[in-house]
């Protein structure tokens, strides 16, 4: 289980990587006007090209963090 937590957090961080170099590139795109909102639209657009990938990580992310939760609390 600690194996599969840690090789998802590498994918999330890959994608959170990725995303991020959108947003940093949109940044410079265009008027130096409103910096945030095209950074939030380059993470968007980073987030679209992930397609189905980001959900799947973050589902699986969620079963590893219940599985956790389940042996903590143990009714």
């Amino acid at each position: 289980m600690k194996k599969r937590i840690a090789t998802v957090y590498l994918r999330l961080m890959k994608y959170a990587m990725l995303m991020g170099v959108f947003g940093g590139i949109a940044t410079f795109i265009g008027p130096p006007l409103h910096g945030l909102i095209k950074a939030g639209i380059g993470i968007v657009i980073g987030a679209m090209i992930l397609g189905n990938r980001l959900p799947a990580a973050l589902k699986e992310l969620y079963e590893i963090t219940e599985e956790f939760t389940d042996d903590m609390f143990r009714e």
